[in-house]
């Protein structure tokens, strides 16, 4: 019986050792299953048609994979977000998810642009930490057996205040400079319930938005003290594991790739 056990414990290590790289390598999109996974919480009893979580996100982007749009498609070299949230989720009939997300994040960019003479310079801002909120919903639409296929969307916004710019080197004023960012996203995934472990795979379309200024020097190519990122590709694909034994908890990884690189960590309780 021992052996048995022990067997089946490390077939699931092992899966989950084998899920983890594929997730360090990559707006959170999360695991539809969610809906269903903690079917028991702390006061709510199970036969309640609704229930309430609170929890945990934290989003870390090494590479959001924009590009400029004052200068058509010019790379933005990189574009970098962390940011560390709050999370209260309304749930309806173990198949529906509403959440709202209230946290702190910043901001960091690096770009290069050319000016009417062709001379290229070399562009470096970085934020503070300032609030950001979300909304969201996620829902199950078709379940069979342990598999599910799920879909939701999420609207991300932050105005972040500048900490500091550099142009070829040379710092710049930064009084008055702000970063405006949001973005919008709809994605579908598929799940597979493994005793403790949930893990999807899924793809998504979303289309982020960054305007920054105004500053007292040039930092696109109109010559302006302005400029303008979006989404270089707004298709991506993301894969996550949610790991819960049914009651009170659940934690959540997640990376996504094509689109933006990107790991998000995540833990939610019920009450």
């Amino acid at each position: 019986m021992f052996r048995r056990w022990y067997n089946k414990v490390k077939m699931k290590t092992l899966l989950f050792t084998a899920l983890l790289p594929c997730l360090l390598m990559a707006s959170p999109v999360g695991n539809t299953a969610s809906c269903k996974i903690i079917e028991e919480g702390f006061f709510i009893p199970p036969s309640s048609w609704i229930d309430v979580r609170m929890g945990y996100e934290g989003d870390f982007v090494s590479d959001g994979k924009m590009k400029q749009k004052i200068q058509g498609h010019g790379r933005v070299d990189t574009y970098q977000q962390d940011t560390n949230s709050g999370t209260i989720t309304l749930n309806a009939v173990k198949r529906l998810d509403a959440y709202a997300l209230f946290g702190s994040s910043k901001t960091k960019a690096s770009w290069r642009f050319t000016d009417t003479t062709d001379a290229i310079h070399n562009t470096q801002m970085e934020t503070r930490y300032d609030f950001l909120w979300a909304v969201g919903a996620r829902a199950i639409a078709i379940e069979w057996g342990g598999c599910c296929l799920g879909f939701g969307g999420r609207y991300t916004a932050c105005n972040y205040n500048v900490a500091w710019l550099n142009v070829d080197g040379v710092s710049s004023a930064t009084q008055g400079a702000r970063c405006q960012w949001h973005e919008w996203q709809v994605n579908g995934d598929f799940s597979f319930h493994i005793d403790l472990f949930t893990p999807y795979l899924g793809v998504k379309y979303s289309r982020a938005h960054t305007k920054v200024g105004s500053f007292p020097v040039a930092i696109s190519q109109s010559g302006s003290g302005i400029n303008q990122f979006v989404s270089r590709n707004p298709v991506g694909v993301y894969i996550g594991c949610a790991l819960s034994t049914g009651k009170y908890f659940m934690l959540n990884i997640e990376g996504r790739l094509v689109d933006e690189e990107a790991l998000t960590l995540s833990a939610d309780i019920a009450f």
